[in-house]
């Protein structure tokens, strides 16, 4: 998802930094976004405060975003692969100024189904790309290893033929 949220941004008009957990998946982020760790995540790093923080994965890359965003800033949640929990200094996070929107997409399908049909449409003709794993059925396990490490680039497929 982070990979499309990139692309998407970026056609927007968005200056864009993507950030990744492991080195291995700095090649991926799409172009022209700036590419940072999630370890090295810091204010030079990012070039300052940002306006908006996009997050996918949640966890503890959430929880080092929240100092990374401008007062009145906005921070949108809307996965949590790298986990479901985060403390926050309610104190810090109060005179900080941002907001924290979860964002579930699973509830939101009519009011999302012209801009998914628009994406699957610029996904089929390449003008948006996503990173896919392809594994044999017989590598299952090796696939489900990959995810849960945070291994896998973009989307695993198995293929079954």
């Amino acid at each position: 998802m982070g990979a499309l949220t990139v692309q998407v941004a970026a056609r927007a008009g968005a200056e864009v930094i993507g950030v990744v957990g492991r080195p291995a998946k700095l090649p991926h982020v799409p172009a022209p976004a700036k590419v940072v760790l999630a370890a090295d995540l810091s204010a030079d790093a990012v070039g300052g405060p940002v306006d908006v923080v996009i997050d996918t994965v949640g966890g503890p890359v959430l929880r080092d975003s929240l100092p990374l965003v401008r007062p009145r800033g906005r921070v949108a949640l809307v996965g949590y692969t790298a986990g479901r929990e985060f403390t926050v200094d309610l104190a810090d996070f109060l005179l900080a100024d941002v907001s924290l929107l979860p964002v579930n997409l699973m509830t939101r399908g009519k009011e999302v189904a012209a801009d998914t049909k628009r994406m699957l449409g610029d996904l089929t003709s390449g003008e948006l790309t996503l990173p896919i794993e392809h594994h044999r059925i017989d590598g299952l396990a090796e696939a489900v290893a990959r995810l849960r490490s945070g291994e896998a680039i973009g989307k695993v497929v198995l293929d079954l033929g």
